[in-house]
């Protein structure tokens, strides 16, 4: 994902009565001159979307809640120099790059909707490849259950990253997003890979 840029901070600023535009609904739920909190409500082929969203100057954060839950996806984190000119809130209202930013951030979650609902051997052979990495680099690691904050999490979802760009021709704005967003669904729908139950042994593959 790329910054937008703009001239100015304030040339960005985005009215809150457009706050409902053509590509999402944004619900406020709780609201600061620092910060919102609330949900975004999409649609993508008559399949209506829900996540919730927490919005700063320097971050956007965006937590799936329907139809699938718990898949993530993040903008770039703004620097104390970046925000002055790509700030994604100004005193309280999303700007023109916020706004552009949670479209990213929908595309993201629109292009994993769409591996595990048609593709999800996809995601399981992703997952296994990068997991492979890891094992490589760490033996005592557990499949379906990387820390994210562990140093072997970075490298593993750059690779993850990188894998998943050249088999799906699409680049995820953030790999360790797209590393627990993978963890999360192997582990909370097993139906999506034809096992009753979850269980991520199962899912392991035989490493020599």
């Amino acid at each position: 994902m790329f910054l937008q840029h703009h001239s100015t901070a304030l040339s960005q600023v985005i009215s809150q009565s457009t706050s409902n535009s053509e590509d999402f609904e944004l619900i406020i739920k709780s609201k600061s001159e620092s910060t919102i909190k609330g949900k975004i409500c999409f649609e993508y082929l008559q399949q209506s979307f829900q996540a919730q969203i927490v919005i700063t100057e320097s971050s956007i954060k965006v937590v799936t809640q329907y139809p699938f839950a718990g898949i993530l996806a993040s903008a770039p984190v703004l620097s104390t120099f970046e925000i002055e000119a790509f700030q994604y809130l100004h005193k309280g209202s999303l700007t023109k790059n916020g706004h552009q930013n949670i479209v990213w951030l929908i595309l993201d979650l629109i292009h994993l909707y769409n591996l595990l609902r048609f593709k999800p051997a996809s995601i399981l052979e992703l997952y296994r490849d990068a997991f492979a990495f890891a094992k490589e680099q760490d033996n005592s690691v557990i499949f379906g259950q990387l820390s994210l904050e562990a140093p072997i999490s970075k490298t593993t979802a750059k690779v993850l990253g990188q894998k998943a760009k050249r088999k799906t021709k699409y680049a995820y704005g953030n790999n360790l997003d797209l590393l627990a967003s993978f963890q999360e669904i192997l582990a909370s729908y097993p139906q999506q890979f034809l096992l009753p139950k979850a269980n991520l042994a199962i899912l392991e593959p035989a490493l020599s």
